[in-house]
Order: C-alpha cells, then sequence, then structure tokens
C-alpha cells in the first residue's frame, strides 16, 4: 500500500497525465501498473478543485485503482492560509483498508 499525501491540485492533474517531472511523481505512475493499492489525500482549495480538469483527471486516476481520501475530512485552513492535516485521521483510514473488520 502506498500513500500520496498531501497532493496538489498540480501533482494529480500532472499525475493522471503521466507526467514524471519529479520522483514522487514518477513512482506513483510506475505503481499504477503493477497492483499495489494507492491512496491520495488530495490537497486543494476548493476554486481549483472546481476546476474541469480536475475532475476528468480525479476520475481518471479513480478508474485506475486510486483511492481517493476525502480532504475535507483530513485538511482544516488556518486563519493565515495554511493547511493542515488530521494525521492521526490518515492513518486510520489506511489502518481500516489494511485490517477490515478491526
Amino acid at each position: 500500500m502506498v500513500l500520496g499525501a498531501p497532493l496538489t491540485f498540480n501533482m494529480i492533474n500532472k499525475w493522471a497525465m503521466g507526467v514524471s517531472d519529479t520522483l514522487a511523481l514518477g513512482v506513483l505512475n510506475e505503481l499504477l501498473g503493477v497492483g499495489i493499492p494507492i491512496f491520495s489525500a488530495p490537497c486543494a482549495k476548493d476554486a481549483l478543485r472546481k476546476h474541469p480538469a480536475y475532475g476528468a483527471n480525479v476520475r481518471t486516476l479513480t478508474a485506475s485503482g486510486v483511492h481517493f481520501l476525502n480532504s475535507e475530512r483530513l485538511t482544516s485552513r488556518l486563519g493565515n492560509g495554511l493547511v493542515t492535516f488530521d494525521w492521526p485521521a490518515v492513518v486510520g483510514v489506511l489502518d481500516a483498508a489494511l485490517y477490515p473488520g478491526l
């Protein structure tokens, strides 16, 4: 199992198009073809998530087997605009996927 987190608007769009211009994207692109479960925790503003390319690319990755976590439940935006992740909740989602029924 692999977790891509936090994945930005730009990273998700590049990943769906097969762009491997960073090590992280190269690894994610390779893993799409080997059957290892991939979980993604996006980190994109609401306005960017409404962009038509974003939705289409999330659907492409989902059709390729990527499991998208609900980033709205896992992130919170601070007053200064920075985003924080609830890492214990991310780990909980992954634990539930690894050990269903526990």
